[in-house]
Order: C-alpha cells, then sequence, then structure tokens
C-alpha cells in the first residue's frame, strides 16, 4: 500500500514538474527598441559585496542614470554610496530620512527617487542584485513596448562562498524560473519580482506613482496590483536577475529563507487557483512528502526518489543556465532547498508578523509595519 502511494507521488511530482518546465522552455523572448531609463536603486547597508553590487550598474550601463537612495542615518551606505559616485557621472545620491511605523523602508526610497525620473522607462533595481549585459535596456523596452510593467525572474548571481550561500541559491534556481515563466504562460503573473523590473514612466505617473501604492509589506505584489487594477500589463521576460546576499552561516541562510515565505504566503493566500494549487502548491510538498514514505519502503526506494528529485534539480539548472543565469547552485542545495520548502512554510506560519532584514527587525500588523 505504502508502494503504490509512493508510485502515485512520484508520478504527480513528475507531471507537475515536468509540466513547469515545459512551459517556462516555451516563453517568447521579447525586445524592442532602446529607450532612456531611470534606475532607482534603495540602499540598506550590512552586505560586503554591497560596493561591488552598486558599482556594476553604472559600469555596465554607462548611457542609464542610477539613482542611489540612502537613509540619512546609515553612515555605511552613505559613505559606499557618496565614493563610488564620486567617480561615476551617471550616478545621483539622494539622502532622505528613515522610515517610520507604517511606512515601507522600500517604497519610501521609491516616492522619494521618483522625483528624479525624466526618461522613458524607469528601473528597480535591488542593491543586492545585478543584470547582465543589455539586460537593463531589455526590461526598458519591454516595459515600453507593452505601457506597464515588465520584470526580470530571479536568479543566483555568483559561486556560493559556503553551505549557506549555496542552500540559499539552491532555493532561487530551483523555484524562481520555472514556477514564473510558467505561471505567466498561463495568463497567472499577477505579481512581479521585486529584485529588478521596469515601468513605462509616464504610465507610472498617471497612474499615481510610486505613492499609490501605499505602504504594502509586499511592495513588489503592491506596484503589481497598481498596474493591474489600471488595466495595465504585466510582461514576465527571461531577463535574469542576480541576486547575491553574503551569508556567514545557516542561521542567516534560514532567517533570510524565512522572510522571503512570509512575503510569498500573503500573496499565495489572496490568489489561489487551480494553477497555484498544481503548479506551486503541490509540488512544493511532494518532495518532503515522497522522502518520508519512501523511508518505510526501504533503501532502494530512498535512493529512487532521490534520483528524481536529483534529475529535476538538474533539469532547473540547465533552465536557468539556458536564460543567461549564472546556475552556480549545486544540485544537491537545489534538493535540499525543495526538501526545507514545507519547513520554512511552517516556519513562516507559526511566526508571520516577525522578520528581520540585515539591521533592520520588523513587525507586520494588519496595517501595515513596525520597526523594532
Amino acid at each position: 500500500m505504502i508502494g503504490t502511494g509512493l508510485l502515485a507521488l512520484g508520478g504527480v511530482y513528475a507531471a507537475t514538474h515536468g509540466l513547469r518546465l515545459f512551459l517556462a522552455w516555451r516563453s517568447p523572448v521579447a525586445g524592442g527598441p532602446a529607450v532612456s531609463v531611470t534606475v532607482l536603486q534603495p540602499i540598506l547597508s550590512g552586505d560586503p559585496a554591497l560596493a561591488a553590487t552598486l558599482a556594476h550598474g553604472p559600469d555596465h550601463s554607462p548611457a542609464a542614470r542610477f539613482v542611489w537612495l540612502v537613509d540619512e542615518d546609515d553612515a555605511e551606505g552613505l559613505a559606499v554610496s557618496a565614493a563610488l559616485a564620486a567617480s561615476r557621472p551617471n550616478v545621483a545620491v539622494v539622502v532622505g530620512r528613515p522610515p517610520q511605523d507604517g511606512e515601507n523602508p522600500k517604497t519610501l526610497k521609491l516616492i522619494r527617487g521618483g522625483e528624479m525620473v525624466d526618461s522613458a522607462a524607469v528601473a528597480l533595481l535591488d542593491d543586492d542584485t545585478m543584470l547582465p549585459p543589455g539586460g537593463l535596456q531589455e526590461l526598458a523596452a519591454v516595459a515600453m513596448a507593452a505601457g506597464g510593467l515588465a520584470t526580470a525572474l530571479p536568479t543566483w548571481g555568483r559561486q556560493p562562498q559556503n553551505a549557506a550561500e549555496a542552500l540559499v541559491a539552491g532555493f532561487v534556481d530551483g523555484q524562481g524560473a520555472s514556477a514564473y515563466l510558467a505561471m505567466a504562460r498561463l495568463g497567472r503573473n499577477r505579481t512581479i519580482n521585486g529584485m529588478a523590473y521596469a515601468a513605462d514612466a509616464e504610465t507610472l505617473s498617471k497612474i499615481g506613482g510610486f505613492a499609490a501604492m501605499g505602504h504594502s509589506v509586499t511592495d513588489d505584489w503592491a506596484i503589481a496590483q497598481l498596474f493591474a487594477s489600471h488595466g495595465r500589463p504585466i510582461v514576465q521576460t527571461v531577463v535574469p536577475a542576480r541576486v547575491a546576499v553574503t551569508l556567514s552561516g545557516p542561521i542567516e541562510a534560514l532567517r533570510l529563507l524565512r522572510r522571503w515565505t512570509v512575503f510569498a504566503h500573503r500573496y499565495v493566500g489572496s490568489n489561489l487557483d487551480a494553477a497555484m494549487v498544481g503548479l506551486v502548491l503541490i509540488p512544493a510538498i511532494l518532495p518532503l512528502a515522497g522522502l518520508g514514505l519512501a523511508g518505510f519502503v526501504g533503501p532502494l526506494a530512498l535512493v529512487l526518489w532521490l534520483g528524481l528529485l536529483v534529475i529535476r534539480a538538474g533539469c532547473n539548472r540547465r533552465l536557468v543556465r539556458s536564460i543567461g543565469g549564472a546556475g552556480t547552485a549545486p544540485v544537491w542545495a537545489i534538493v535540499a532547498a525543495e526538501l526545507a520548502l514545507p519547513l520554512l512554510s511552517l516556519a513562516a506560519a507559526l511566526r508571520p508578523r516577525r522578520i528581520r532584514w540585515r539591521s533592520r527587525r520588523m513587525r507586520l500588523s494588519p496595517d501595515g509595519i513596525r520597526y523594532e
């Protein structure tokens, strides 16, 4: 009986992930003529790689204008941004007050930076994320052609330096590309990857600018809802957003993954449909459930189940590399992250209102954010 159940789980797992990969690989590559673009980068210090990541943007996209947004109480962020901007004429540093209770720190900076946009397109790029050569222009061109939002795909951007970074890389490269692209192919791309996206600046201005997003906890979902509520399209591109966070150990890795999962719960809970259940939720539960059943059946079943997970991990890494991602997450880390996903989801559900981002501790109340 247990063996039959395990076979059934294996069949469902292979079918759901096979469908996800099939839909993802059929995603078209979009583009358009070059347009002027202003890149807004909210900055919060705390990552040793901050300077290298920030410098990458203006150095590889000299035609774009970069606006670095820093809080006045962030001494390290101010020092790093000022030093880099001194030798880069396409960079402006904008300093403002830190967020208060009820304010999303990222949105607060975007509102401030939005006042400096005088280009055809405006882009958002996190301070731990880099785009490949030509990626910024592709995002901007797609956003302009659609008259809406164009979003990049989350991928891990460098060789992991330790097991903690490998685990996070496995989570990013193992889940992001296939899920985002598959949902987009089915017309279910109701949110965006907040690490990197671009918008038609005129459209954004007409619908109220960044201030119209409010101060929702999930700023990426908030801007997607803003555009969708005005009938403006959200376009999922295959431009890889290469994120890389410096992590010293497992506690930092688990804290980061838990924070991402808390945000994901908020989106999934408001967007449940057959596609979400079939392509996101069920595939997330099956790996650990199957491993448990395989352990009861015997060693051979355990080896075969892990082999199935390894095959899926390898296919997903190949997908990431096919779209221009670094694809540096080890296969073992993709498998480990997949097995850990239900446990991360449980941890996020047990304490859904407390998160930490670098130096900031936050309590997520029903009406917004409180700082501790």
